[in-house]
């Protein structure tokens, strides 16, 4: 009697088990079909959600949810929307309207035009002037020009950087950061949490002791595997700072990996710093709901000031449109003579891909420079799985080989460049937030240009006929590290 009752009870058991997998398997295909995702994406989550339910709800959870949507729909979001919108358009846009409306007319029908335009549309952003402009290429140089400005500020500092390390240039940096606490000037700081989370954080901690507000970005365990790229000081909403360096020493020397360190760093004042210190307040908000859209943190500069017109594009996982990398790809396909990129890690996503053949294809002389160096070997030996069809349509792979080149710049026909945050690398085109400035000056198009130069000096071309020489195992080693690719 007993053995019947626990077969029946082991039966009803199974069924209603079965059942109740029916069911997840119904809702697992139903909700991940309603995002609307590219069908290879979708068709990969349901086979790893049905095959494995338990381990695949746990990757799903970190590494497939959908935050374009999830973010459009969060409250915060929504009263983060109207908060900026009317502000910069009342107290920043509008102001210097003419200006970018005179420069969208002056290049009518180019591809700086369709820029300028998919930026507006995407990030609401619209070209500003800068009223200098400064790029520097060292950390030698660049970093004594970031402190000075620091030691400059009279009311504020604002600092987004997605490493911080604590080392001799960290403590020249807290140094002029104290004694503008001192003085009272207000100092906040918002860094990447993962980016920062094996760094020691005893001079911060006596920053913020001392009166400053230090935070981490993507902090929440949900988002671990979605970074702040992005590197952004500003100082008294007249001064500010992007580029690929971050705070710490090895930006200088190459620190113990490495014997020399190249990267691009830039300098802006003027009107064009406030879309920088939006970006900056936008994350703060999102972290600590403290809104800095407000006019002491946006100075009124006449609206004649400024002879450089850039822009400033901006994209994270939430971003459905990954408007940085998305700028890229109009710019590089409506090229028409030369496109320069440059780029520590080359793992770029299909569509990029995809431009950089169609360009080369169509007899645009497209280069792309990246390091020789490498900080991660399988990055590197996935960048080479790569190499081939990009060379065989006729681009120039050139490899940096004086020390770890970490520079991040695109310059189109010699007319117009970006200058920022953003890697050609998977992680960086759709996963981390990124920023980039576009210019459309032609001297600093120029500047840019000279500077690649320069850098192809120190530069190994990599030809087709040395990839092919490649053995069969160093072949199958980079396929197999470009399986990795999302996670580089």
């Amino acid at each position: 009697m007993i053995s019947q009752l626990l077969n029946a009870a082991w039966s009803l058991g199974s069924v209603v088990f079965a059942f109740a997998l029916l069911l997840y398997w119904i809702a697992v295909v139903v909700l991940l079909i309603q995002e609307d995702r590219e069908p290879t994406v979708t068709l990969a989550w349901i086979l790893v959600l049905i095959l494995t339910p338990v381990w695949g709800l746990v990757m799903y959870f970190f590494l497939g949810r959908d935050w374009p949507a999830i973010t459009q729909k969060n409250p915060r979001t929504k009263a983060l929307v109207k908060i900026v919108v009317p502000f910069m358009s009342a107290r920043v846009y509008s102001r210097y309207s003419r200006r970018a409306q005179a420069l969208e007319r002056s290049i009518d029908s180019t591809v700086e035009e369709r820029i300028i335009r998919a930026i507006e549309l995407q990030n609401g952003a619209q070209p500003l002037p800068a009223r200098s402009l400064d790029i520097y290429t060292t950390g030698a140089e660049y970093f004594p020009v970031l402190i000075d400005d620091l030691r400059s500020a009279e009311r504020f500092i604002h600092m987004q950087y997605f490493i911080w390390e604590s080392d001799e240039l960290t403590a020249q940096v807290c140094d002029a950061l104290m004694e503008r606490l001192r003085a009272g000037v207000e100092v906040r700081i918002l860094n990447d949490f993962i980016g920062n989370i094996q760094y020691k954080k005893d001079q911060l901690k006596a920053l913020e002791q001392a009166g400053a507000r230090v935070g981490y970005d993507v902090a929440q365990i949900g988002r671990a595997n979605y970074r702040n790229h992005r590197k952004i000081t500003v100082v008294d909403g007249e001064i500010a700072h992007t580029g690929g360096f971050n705070i710490a020493q090895e930006y200088i020397d190459g620190g113990k990996r490495f014997p020399a360190w190249r990267d691009t760093g830039l300098r802006l004042t003027g009107p064009a710093v406030a879309d920088l210190e939006r970006l900056f307040g936008k994350r703060w908000y999102e972290v600590y709901e403290e809104s800095l859209f407000s006019d002491e943190y946006y100075p009124l500069w006449p609206e004649d000031e400024g002879p450089v017109m850039v822009q400033t594009v901006a994209q994270g996982v939430d971003d459905a449109w990954r408007s940085v990398a998305r700028t890229y790809e109009l710019a590089i396909s409506g090229a028409r003579s030369r496109v320069l990129v440059q780029s520590p890690y080359f793992v770029p996503d299909s569509t990029s891909l995809d431009v950089l053949i169609n360009a080369a294809l169509g007899g645009v002389e497209v280069h792309f420079m990246m390091t020789g160096w490498p900080d991660k070997k399988i990055a590197y030996f996935a960048a080479e799985s790569f190499y081939k069809p990009f060379i065989r349509a006729g681009g120039r792979m050139w490899r940096y080989e004086e020390g770890f080149f970490h520079a991040k710049s695109l310059t189109i026909d010699d007319r117009a460049c970006a200058i920022g945050t953003m890697n050609m690398d998977m992680r960086s085109l759709k996963l981390h937030k990124e920023l980039m400035v576009w210019c459309y000056d032609d001297d600093v198009a120029g500047r840019c240009n000279e500077i690649f130069e320069d850098d192809l000096t120190r530069c190994r071309e990599v030809t087709l006929e040395e990839v092919e020489s490649w053995g069969e195992l160093r072949r199958f080693r980079n396929s197999a590290a470009r399986l990795a690719s999302n996670l580089l």
